[in-house]
């Protein structure tokens, strides 16, 4: 599931303080609970089954928002009604709540309760998206009355020779005073990408061998699908990625993995617009961003997901990694 790799983390931020501001003492509050779902979902044509997360705004006139978070009565509508519909078709799909810690999606501690931890979901044998179709989420109550619906355009997976840079079976090369260039050809739709690697690297200490991976971050919510970074990068990210430096430890470069992580304009139309007023002369407004019709709150989306895996390293790299200076201390071999 997809759910960690656009910010997870700021969007469930920016969803606290919306309940947080729904709480200010300088709001006239009529009613005890409220029917405004909060939601984040994304569609991927890869993954094995669809996760969306559905939790309702809360708002009391005499009751905290922390407490409020930690009340399962509070947090989640009662036996919802949550459904994908192929729009071409108007076929529908019903989605079945299970607890996402039964299901390897922990919820982490927070202010919110971690048990149980609703999501709704669907399996790919259920329903398998289409690559270029829209899909509607639609949320109702148990009593059928509409809350919201948003609507997204499944993404078409990259494929390896989409990749044009790196090369399909070219060793990664990175020099210092050079440029390295990424090039890939996706999906028109697919318009923000995280891209990164992955090193496996062997460690050897005391006669006793580890194995560790690391991850370099490349770039995150970049809407170009051609740039280039310095190839003093690398070396940068190598030396700052070890904390022992020790002639006692040497290490072995294995291999790497190159990952693209794709999403539609609606995640990045969220990104854009929560950062548009942060930074020092900004308002101090917290700006929120929507597809949910009705009121709704949140995201629907779609995302895709592509690694290339054993990808290996040039010999003037590697030569580069035990003799230049910047990572001659990590004593590859």
């Amino acid at each position: 599931m997809y759910m960690k790799q656009f910010n997870l983390l700021i969007i469930l931020f920016a969803f606290l303080l919306l309940v947080l501001t729904s709480c200010s003492n300088n709001i006239q509050l009529t009613e005890d609970e409220s029917d405004i779902p909060v939601v984040y979902g994304t569609i991927n044509p890869a993954d094995t089954a669809t996760y969306i997360r559905l939790e309702r705004a809360f708002i009391d006139a005499n009751t905290s928002a922390l407490t409020l978070a930690k009340d399962i009565s509070s947090l989640y509508f009662v036996n919802p009604i949550v459904k994908i519909r192929h729009v071409k078709s108007g076929k529908e799909f019903n989605l079945s709540r299970v607890d996402g810690n039964l299901e390897g999606y922990k919820r982490e501690k927070g202010v919110f309760a971690e048990a149980p931890n609703y999501l709704y979901k669907i399996k790919k044998s259920e329903l398998t998206f289409t690559p270029g179709e829209q899909y509607k989420l639609s949320i109702s109550k148990n009593d059928g009355v509409l809350l919201s619906e948003a609507t997204t355009t499944a993404l078409t997976p990259l494929k390896n020779e989409d990749i044009t840079s790196p090369g399909l079976s070219a060793a990664l090369s990175f020099s210092n005073n050079l440029d390295f260039k990424f090039r890939w050809f996706g999906d028109e739709n697919a318009v923000v990408h995280i891209v990164k690697f992955e090193f496996a690297i062997k460690e050897e200490k005391d006669g006793k061998f580890t194995d560790k991976n690391i991850t370099w971050d490349v770039v995150t919510n970049t809407d170009k699908t051609e740039f280039s970074i310095k190839g003093r990068a690398f070396f940068e990210f190598m030396q700052g990625a070890f904390v022992e430096k020790s002639p006692a430890v040497k290490r072995y470069f294995q291999n790497a993995s190159l990952s693209i992580t794709s999403g539609s304009k609606e995640i990045k139309d969220y990104i854009s617009i929560g950062q548009a007023n942060l930074g020092i002369t900004s308002s101090g407004e917290i700006p929120i961003y929507s597809n949910l019709s009705n009121g709704g709150l949140g995201i629907f989306y779609s995302s895709t997901s592509f690694i290339r895996n054993n990808i290996g390293i040039s010999n003037i790299t590697l030569d580069s990694l035990r003799n230049g200076a910047i990572t001659k201390s990590l004593n590859f071999q």
